[in-house]
């Protein structure tokens, strides 16, 4: 009983941390992706007179942008979330007895 109640604990806090990591993955790619663009609209500008590929790149690196902060805003939300949430339950649970 005690080797499966460790088993399911090892499995948990293994999921837990691939989580972590591809959310530090997705964020990682996200800001590639975004300084990417940037790159891409910094360079069509200095080598293009289109307009419409100069709105293309615009338009790409700010939903990057956006879509990475939403993001982070979204973790950071859910992190001060959790903290909030362990404060309450702290608060909630009745004091130790005194020892005599």
């Amino acid at each position: 009983m005690n080797a499966d109640h460790d088993t399911v604990l090892s499995d948990a806090l293994r999921s837990i941390d691939a989580a972590r990591r591809r959310a530090f993955l997705t964020v990682a790619a996200g800001w590639l992706a975004t300084f990417g663009a940037l790159a891409w609209f910094a360079y069509v500008l200095n080598t293009s007179d289109s307009l419409k590929r100069a709105l293309a790149a615009a338009v790409v690196a700010l939903v990057l942008a956006v879509s990475v902060a939403a993001f982070a805003v979204m973790r950071y939300v859910a992190q001060m979330t959790r903290r909030i949430l362990r404060a309450i339950e702290a608060a909630m649970t009745p004091p130790p007895p005194p020892r005599a």
